[in-house]
């Protein structure tokens, strides 16, 4: 049994739909059914009653999410206070961010921070979680901040109040690949295959990705050659020649000195927010230093 299957299962409860807890927990359909599929046959009960509309729990699966509830509790605590010692000082905070972000932009912040606020160690932590699990780190105090890129395809299922937000900068997703390959390849009187570099179906960018492309021209022309979870992945690929990938800026920029990755098209692209999470229970005085900071900024 994994802890994940317990939090599907509580997803799959307030939500009560499979669909929107698979979007929440920022997995697919089918893999969300299975896992819950799994903690039945572990519980060795039907825990979910497939025949309602919203779904709802069994009284199994009632009585049985009574105790999971107080499991994923505990173990945010525990986790949470395991943290602690893992932190770099007693002012140091803990960063929870995409892997994309935690190549140029976060040094970046971190250093604009240290010029205006008193100095504090920063942790980074660019895991590939789903959004239930960055909010939770930030509920039990694991993380001190999320921060994500947001588009309108992307669903943020957040209660702003418990986890208050800013817009702290932009990126911009758009098409590149080796420019002596690729120049010309989306444009209209164009019939070549084109090589897709595609983000696993489970990433973020996925469906920014989807919504860029969705009724495109080219659309039917796009035959997928790699698939990868991270943006970093792509864009190696993409130097390599292998095709054609849809890349924040700020990616493509970093690797465009090692090879010829030429933006490829200036129409098909989508901006991206770049976007602060904390908990409004987080009273740690850096945490708070930061925030109010970051917040002056937007004002």
């Amino acid at each position: 049994m994994e802890l994940k299957w317990l939090e599907d299962l509580a997803a799959v409860a307030r939500l009560g739909h499979f669909a929107r807890a698979a979007e929440a927990r920022f997995v697919t359909q089918s893999a969300l059914s299975r896992r819950i599929k799994a903690l039945e046959q572990w519980a060795g009960a039907e825990l979910v009653d497939r025949s309602e509309h919203p779904i709802r729990l069994t009284a199994a699966g009632t009585e049985f999410m009574s105790s999971a509830s107080t499991i994923i509790k505990q173990a945010g605590e525990a986790q949470a206070a395991a943290a602690n010692y893992s932190r770099i000082s007693e002012r140091g905070i803990t960063i929870a961010c995409l892997h994309t972000l935690a190549l140029s932009f976060l040094p970046r912040l971190v250093a604009d921070l240290h010029r205006t606020i008193p100095p504090f160690e920063a942790a980074i932590v660019p895991e590939t979680r789903t959004i239930e699990e960055y909010l939770f780190a930030l509920r039990n105090g694991t993380s001190d901040f999320f921060i994500c890129y947001n588009h309108a395809s992307i669903p943020f299922d957040v209660d702003v109040d418990d986890y208050p937000r800013l817009i702290i900068s932009s990126d911009r997703v758009s098409p590149f690949g080796d420019a002596n390959k690729f120049s010309s390849i989306l444009e209209l009187d164009c019939e070549d295959s084109i090589p897709l570099l595609e983000y696993g179906p489970t990433s973020i960018m996925s469906r920014v990705l989807r919504s860029v492309i969705e009724g495109a021209s080219f659309e039917r022309r796009l035959r997928t050659v790699y698939r990868a979870t991270l943006a970093e992945s792509l864009a190696t690929a993409a130097r390599e020649g292998l095709g054609v990938a849809w890349l924040p800026e700020t990616i493509a920029q970093h690797m465009r000195d090692d090879a010829p990755l030429a933006k490829i098209s200036e129409d098909l692209s989508a901006e991206l927010e770049i976007v602060i999470f904390c908990s409004r229970h987080n009273k740690r005085p850096t945490v708070r230093r930061i925030w109010n900071r970051l917040e002056s900024k937007v004002l």
